[in-house]
């Protein structure tokens, strides 16, 4: 395994980058996912090592010693602690990281769809890919505009979800409305039409909009129908990956209701 102790190494310039800049990604064409889960999720996936990075405290760890065993000593390098520290956007976390080539969206898997339009909050995004995966959805379409789906953060809010479905960036909307299952769906608050009254026990794709505006009024004008969330309380909208989860959900319960 080789030892890296100089902030001047080409590889810690890399990594650093990918782990601060949401530009990095594109640029590089590679991905940071720091933690044994994600580096886990990963692997299982098929992704290669590029290579695995750990520290000496790191191999400590039965959980990172393991991932090392199954990645080979020829693709891990040990970096010096403090490095790792810098270029680190876990506090506290395993030591324990691994560059992957950036993932390029497959075909779309067998189930309902979910569309992103200009989601900025990474945490949100990321939620709702990890809502989306534990749904039984085939995949996500994430239009430009919104936050990358394989940068730091959604990583971390993903939770290896970007390994459970196919995950799709910057695809044009009128491409990306020929392909999805039908009927599409999206939520306002005042629309007449409440989420419980739709038949949602087969695929279906729902677009999900940003966190201020909503869904842009290009993409309403294709879908089959809007709906609201019915909502007791006076708050005057859900959080986007709230209502995601309660919309991707009534589709689960739906399903299964049907199957029993």
């Amino acid at each position: 395994m080789k030892r890296i102790i100089s902030a001047e190494n080409p590889l810690v310039k890399t990594l650093r980058s990918l782990a601060s800049d949401a530009g990095a990604v594109k640029r590089l064409g590679q991905v940071w996912l720091e933690g044994p889960h994600l580096v886990a999720a990963a692997l299982a996936a098929g992704h290669g090592a590029n290579p695995l990075v750990v520290t000496e405290d790191g191999l400590a760890l039965p959980e990172i010693a393991a991932l090392v065993d199954r990645v080979g000593p020829a693709d891990t390098v040990i970096l010096h602690r403090a490095l790792f520290n810098w270029i680190s956007t876990v506090e506290h976390g395993p030591q324990v990281g691994m560059v992957i080539d950036r993932p390029k969206g497959t075909r779309p898997g067998v189930g309902s769809a979910v569309v992103l339009d200009r989601i900025q909050d990474a945490g949100n995004v990321g939620t709702i890919l990890r809502t989306a995966a534990a749904a039984g959805c085939g995949a996500a379409y994430l239009l430009r505009g919104t936050a990358g789906a394989w940068t730091p953060k959604v990583l971390r809010a993903g939770m290896g979800a970007h390994f459970a479905l196919a995950v799709f960036e910057d695809a044009p909307w009128d491409q990306v409305a020929t392909i999805v299952p039908r009927p599409i769906y999206a939520t306002a608050a005042g629309a007449d039409v409440t989420l419980y009254e739709l038949p949602l026990n087969q695929p279906v794709t729902w677009v999900f909009g940003n966190e201020g505006q909503g869904v842009s009024d290009h993409l309403m004008a294709k879908c089959s129908a809007v709906v609201r969330i019915p909502q007791a309380g006076p708050v005057e909208s859900l959080n986007v990956a709230s209502a995601a989860a309660i919309c991707l959900f009534e589709g689960v319960r739906q399903r299964q209701r049907s199957e029993a």
